[in-house]
């Protein structure tokens, strides 16, 4: 399902990166990835949001790292944003189930609101309410976004805090030594959820977006070539290969080679 023209609520519709260099930043990824970069004013003319395009299609964005965000030594990341029909009851819903509001639902001209909340264990995941800009037009498909997971301490916490909030239910993974629930919304897998264990000490929790490519091996390769760095080396799994990488900014995010599923 490469191009999309909607995304049902619930649903991971979005993704984007704030950096300390943008620059750097688009020069990796539209050299990792083929994306097609395109410029447009932010309302007020608080700088630019940089849309990034597969197949005349928008596949993420990304714009500067706010001053502020800076001073409080937050690092170049990903953000990832789900699809609602209403911010403002997320939002709600969200204080109520133990999260923090960290962005209170604001309009965007023509485009959509959106807000930001964090979960009970500190991952940030913000909300899109749609107007003229429904968010990825491409996924699944080399160079798109294809899978996402949030990395958490508060497991069970935060397994009840997005059952609240966006209706999804935790599905076990059956995997020896690995604490891991797939997300469901009406039976349609969405996401999952690690536990991190202590060797993850030193790294906050957070969202991790998987970016599909043909061949994990080159696109490590390739990463460092162009400024990134890598994370985690490729390794197997049952869903496909993958490796964790970094922009020449620092921002994490995740490649996948996947493998066929079984569907019935």
């Amino acid at each position: 399902m490469p191009h999309v023209d909607s995304h049902t609520p619930g649903t991971i519709n979005w993704v984007d990166f704030v950096s300390t260099d943008l620059d750097a930043a688009t020069g990796f990824y539209t050299g990792l990835f083929g994306w097609e970069p395109e410029d447009m004013p932010m309302p007020g003319g608080e700088g630019i949001y940089r849309f990034f395009r597969l197949d005349g299609r928008d596949a993420a964005a990304g714009g500067t790292l706010p001053a502020e965000m800076a001073a409080q030594g937050i690092p170049s990341h990903w953000n990832v944003w789900v699809a609602t029909d209403s911010a403002e009851e997320v939002v709600r819903k969200a204080a109520a189930a133990g999260g923090q509001v960290l962005m209170e639902p604001a309009t965007l001209g023509p485009s959509g609101t959106l807000a930001m909340v964090a979960d009970p264990g500190g991952a940030a995941i913000g909300v899109w309410q749609a107007d003229q800009h429904i968010g990825a037009g491409v996924v699944e498909e080399p160079g798109a976004m294809t899978w996402w997971e949030v990395n958490t301490r508060a497991f069970e916490d935060c397994r009840r805090f997005y059952g609240q909030v966006f209706g999804w239910d935790a599905e076990t993974l059956d995997a020896p030594g690995v604490n891991y629930v797939t997300w469901k919304l009406g039976g349609r897998t969405v996401g999952g959820m690690l536990e991190m264990t202590p060797e993850w000490e030193g790294i906050a929790a957070h969202w991790m977006t998987y970016f599909a490519v043909l061949d994990t091996d080159d696109a490590a390769k390739r990463a460092t070539e162009l400024g990134g760095s890598v994370g985690a080396p490729p390794f197997d799994t049952a869903y496909g290969r993958i490796a964790v990488l970094a922009d020449p900014a620092g921002g994490h995010f995740s490649v996948i080679t996947p493998v066929p599923q079984p569907t019935g």
